[in-house]
């Protein structure tokens, strides 16, 4: 396994963790809604940059392949 898979692990692990997490699977609200729904929005926006940043790093890893 190389170092760049584990970036989308991240994003991943944090919505896995998400109802086990004390401070986020409690009563209150971030920005007004409820904060697991804020959480996990926010991993879920995250999954896509973490997922780019993945794919230059094997391309940058690989540059002889090209497109096919």
């Amino acid at each position: 396994m190389r170092p760049y898979h584990l970036i989308p692990a991240i994003p991943a692990l944090a919505l896995a963790l998400m109802p086990f997490l004390p401070f986020v699977n409690t009563t209150g609200l971030w920005l007004g809604l409820p904060r697991m729904l804020v959480w996990g929005a926010a991993w879920c926006l995250l999954c896509t940059p973490a997922l780019l940043a993945a794919e230059r790093l094997m391309r940058r890893e690989r540059p002889d392949e090209g497109d096919e």
